[in-house]
């Protein structure tokens, strides 16, 4: 299995799955959250929220997204003064 990205629901660190399965425990190195991997969802042994993988990965994949779109709009007022 690839290695999959998700966010931490409560801090937003990245938190890197090498495998999945259920019962995997995953702590958050940021804030310490545990969230425990059951029947397809994140629980969290805290407060038993639980959050959909997918739901996870696209709060991931639309950080990314707005980051590039930060970067993109930097580079249009980039320029480079010409030594004379």
């Amino acid at each position: 299995m690839a290695a999959k990205i998700i966010r931490c629901p409560y801090c937003g660190e990245e938190i890197e799955l090498k495998d999945l399965y259920e019962g995997l425990e995953v702590r958050c190195d940021l804030c310490g959250t545990v969230l425990l991997y059951r029947e397809g969802k994140f629980l969290n042994l805290d407060t038993n929220e639980e959050y959909d993988l997918e739901d996870l990965e696209r709060e991931e994949e639309e950080e990314l997204e707005e980051l590039e779109e930060e970067f993109e709009e930097e580079e249009e007022y980039y320029y480079e003064e010409e030594e004379f």
